[in-house]
């Protein structure tokens, strides 16, 4: 609808076997981990996993649903991913919990509403508060906690706001490379600061006011990489815009 083209996936690959984008991979990984019993058993745990990728039509035998079925079941036996699968033999974690947030009004801008899912929650054992978790079907890179503090800034403020008084934590979990554990906890500082510029940068963005991928960090051979399907709205000048 947007006129934007669809990226090509895997060279080699059948359309319906390998989901192409970035995206597609990611949300197909977070369906895996929001379906999967973490504590199965590895071949148990394996058929879960290829279910999950088959009720959304993925053929779980295929070259890319494959990869990623391995990737996540080597998540699952990292550190990481046994954490989580105590935290749910113990009922101490949550899934995909949904959220509506309201920020503002402020600086002149009407309130906002955002809407979105953790996809993890887990309640630390002793009153230990809890943590927000925000998984990353990607390999670790530098700078990517910076890349995703606002997004974790918004996941915080809804968990604190549904559990008053309650410490919250939150750190990125990377499932490919080595599972790296981030952890990006704001500051009450950062939080009452992203509540009082929320409305506002809500209002530029609906204005149109985006931030340039300059601006962002971001270059054309990145994005290409990352199979982005913005690159020619984002780099017209090269694509005969």
């Amino acid at each position: 609808m947007l006129g934007i083209p669809e990226p090509r996936g895997a060279p080699g690959v059948p359309p319906g076997d390998d989901p192409g984008r970035a995206t597609a991979r990611g949300t197909l990984a977070h369906a895996m981990l929001a379906e999967t019993d973490l504590g199965a058993p590895p071949l148990e745990r394996r058929a879960q996993l290829a279910a999950a990728a088959a009720r959304r039509g993925y053929d779980p035998a295929g070259p890319g649903v494959r990869r990623i079925l391995l990737e996540v079941a080597r998540f699952a036996e990292s550190p990481g991913g046994r954490e989580l699968a105590l935290a749910a033999r113990e009922g101490r974690l949550s899934r995909e919990v949904p959220f509506l947030l309201r920020l503002g009004p402020g600086d002149g801008a009407p309130p906002v509403y955002l809407v979105g899912a953790l996809d993890a929650l887990v309640q630390e054992r002793r009153g230990g508060g809890l943590t927000v978790v925000d998984y990353k079907y990607a390999t670790p890179r530098a700078g990517a906690a910076e890349r995703y503090r606002l997004q974790l800034l918004a996941y915080v403020l809804a968990a604190a706001r549904a559990h008053p008084g309650a410490r919250v934590r939150a750190r990125l979990q990377f499932l490919r490379g080595d599972h790296r554990t981030v952890d990006v906890t704001p500051s009450s500082r950062e939080l009452e600061r992203f509540e009082q510029e929320a409305p506002r940068l809500a209002a530029e963005a609906r204005k149109g006011a985006e931030p340039s991928p300059a601006e962002l960090g971001r270059d054309e051979a990145r994005c290409r990489a990352e199979g982005c399907g913005y690159v020619p709205r984002c780099f017209p000048r090269r694509h005969g815009a």
